[in-house]
């Protein structure tokens, strides 16, 4: 993603064009093949560069089949790093999800209060962190925030139970403990 000419930037997504090419640096037709490469995995906002030193030697037509391997393994490289870093940033997000949570579950902060100290607490280091453990640590960390909203809507349909009971006891009360019926005359 490139500016276009006369735009700020601040001006939205329409400030901005996508811009694709290559050079070959006198070896004819490589940049395509590593940019057809970048296309095929989708990798935007980088750059590959393929270095070939073999001292001017000629290897014909396998030549491209090298370049596009070493493009390959470099833009593989890349998504599983781009990959490690949403892994990281979701389960980041999703610990101060459930510190949230946990905090008006155990109902001794007031709202305020929980959010500040989610806020507060230490970040964890997922810097060890490859892929695999990435992925099942956050679909252990949203299967912990749906375990703990069920337990606060259980909590809330309780209390709302209780207070129903409540309104009902002061209603009766309110009458004075007398209950109104009709009772036929005695003849």
């Amino acid at each position: 993603m490139v500016l276009k000419h006369g735009r700020t930037g601040l001006g939205g997504p329409d400030d901005f064009e996508l811009a694709v090419g290559s050079t070959d640096d006198g070896e004819k037709w490589a940049g395509g093949k590593v940019l057809k490469v970048m296309q095929t995995f989708a990798i935007i906002d980088a750059v590959v560069v393929v270095s070939r030193w073999y001292g001017g030697t000629m290897l014909g037509p396998a030549r491209f089949s090298h370049i596009e391997t070493c493009a390959a393994e470099v833009c593989q490289a890349f998504k599983r790093t781009e990959e490690l870093r949403e892994c990281i940033s979701t389960l980041t997000t999703l610990d101060s999800v459930l510190a949230g949570l946990r905090a008006e579950y155990s109902g001794a902060l007031s709202t305020e209060q929980s959010a500040a100290s989610a806020s507060r607490t230490a970040p964890k280091d997922y810097t060890d962190v490859d892929i695999e453990k990435g992925r099942r640590l956050i679909k252990a960390r949203e299967n912990a925030i749906k375990g703990v909203k069920l337990l606060l809507a259980k909590r809330r349909a309780a209390t709302e139970k209780n207070e129903k009971e409540d309104r009902s006891d002061e209603q009766n009360e309110g009458l004075g403990g007398r209950r109104s019926s009709v009772c036929p005359p005695s003849a």
